[in-house]
């Protein structure tokens, strides 16, 4: 059965699973406080979208400059904000209520015109997933049961928390490396790029692919890839250095709020209810550089490739110092992926452990207790994805190189 034939079988599932996103997302906000809560006043809208929302205000009104000034948690470049931004003038043109500084509707008006393309976005990571799952040999039952699994992985990071901007960023950096492994450079380097504006996670994920293409080759992809992200970055701390330098570098985290792990005694305080980040997610960087020298080494195993994009997607939060659910929600989301081409067994280990991670990280303990939950939980996860150990391929002794050459190697 060829490529084509598997896409064309799986593709009206894809559409349907993200419709239903989209459906079931919008019917939690409007009816859990009616059918749990026993309360018809309000409806229980995602409380970071409004933030979000706000400034996507700011760059409709030509503002994008001035995104950090005004202390709002934003710790990313404000690229979601511009896509968001025709959503935002479409709301004030049509003067519908919503979530604002000093004013808190309980049924905000905008919420029916910027939810269902929030929760819409899911379906690009949706798909990335499944391209990912089809690229590394995962037949169609898996990838129909992956997309379930997707799916819950997802909806917590946008129906329950706001940031649809997350999803997208994984998936447009998955699609980057799906098209790196079809020898496009071109188009890997442009999407690299998109998903850098939308998410600054994806700096994790760098170094695989100079490690992939190799410190010669990866200028042009990275060229290609700096040129969104650098134009919002040049746009934000031209006007306003300070505020953004400081965002961006210091990366605030709020313990008070969300949950601390042992790593928060290194981590600078800002304010009494503030914590920087930034200084201690740098180790996070040496550790993605190493992920790099491993995927050279592994560069005509795509399925180890995926599985190191999955283990760098989540080295942030082995090192985060205050941790939200949604931060292990790109690891998940890359590994169930992966797990999916490793058989039952291995696919059941790795959706278990990668489902009550999930859960996990909506507990509340003490910062060692949690934090070793999730690290014990995460590294289950990665050991039940983890691809067989690549053996030296014919491109690496000498025979044939390329994508297609190394996949044909690597499963026979």
């Amino acid at each position: 059965m060829n490529e084509p034939h598997i896409s064309k079988r799986i593709r009206p599932s894809l559409i349907f699973a993200t419709m239903a996103f989209v459906v079931t997302g919008m019917a939690y906000t409007f009816w859990w406080p009616l059918l749990v809560r026993h309360n018809r006043t309000y409806w229980l809208t995602p409380g970071d979208i409004w933030p979000t929302l706000r400034l996507a205000h700011f760059v409709q009104w030509g503002d994008l400059s001035y995104v950090y000034l005004f202390n709002y948690p934003i710790v990313t470049l404000p690229g979601f904000n511009v896509l968001l931004a025709p959503f935002a003038a479409l709301s004030a043109a049509l003067n519908l209520t919503e979530m604002a500084p000093g004013g808190f509707p309980f049924k905000p008006e905008a919420w029916l015109l910027i939810g269902p393309f929030c929760f819409a976005v899911a379906g690009v990571g949706l798909f990335a997933c499944d391209a990912l799952a089809r690229r590394i040999g995962a037949g169609v039952t898996a990838r129909r049961i992956l997309l379930v699994a997707e799916a819950a992985a997802f909806w917590p990071a946008v129906v329950m928390w706001g940031h649809p901007e997350d999803v997208l960023a994984l998936g447009l950096a998955l699609y980057a490396l799906s098209a790196l492994s079809d020898d496009r450079p071109i188009l890997a380097g442009w999407l690299l790029g998109f998903a850098l504006s939308m998410q600054l996670f994806v700096v994790l994920l760098v170094p695989i692919f100079i490690g992939v293409t190799g410190i010669r080759k990866a200028k042009d992809l990275l060229l290609r890839a700096i040129v969104i992200p650098g134009f919002l970055l040049v746009a934000v701390l031209a006007p306003d250095f300070h505020d953004a330098f400081l965002r961006l570098t210091k990366q605030p985290g709020y313990p008070t709020i969300l949950h601390p792990t042992p790593w928060i005694h290194l981590a600078p305080h800002i304010s009494r209810i503030e914590v920087s980040s930034g200084p201690v997610h740098l180790l996070t960087v040496v550790v993605a550089v190493g992920m790099g020298f491993l995927a050279h080494r592994w560069r005509h195993d795509w399925p180890s490739i995926f599985w190191l994009m999955a283990v760098a997607a989540g080295i942030r939060s082995f090192f985060e110092p205050v941790m939200a659910p949604y931060y292990v929600m790109p690891a998940v989301a890359i590994a169930f992926g992966v797990g999916a081409a490793r058989g039952r067994v291995r696919s059941i280990l790795t959706l278990a452990s990668g489902l009550g991670l999930t859960v996990m990280t909506f507990s509340h303990s003490n910062e060692w207790t949690y934090w070793l939950e999730m690290v014990g939980l995460m590294g289950a996860m990665f050991f039940s994805a983890r691809p067989p150990t690549p053996e030296l391929t014919e491109a690496e002794s000498g025979g044939v190189d390329g994508p297609d050459g190394a996949m044909s190697t690597a499963h026979g």
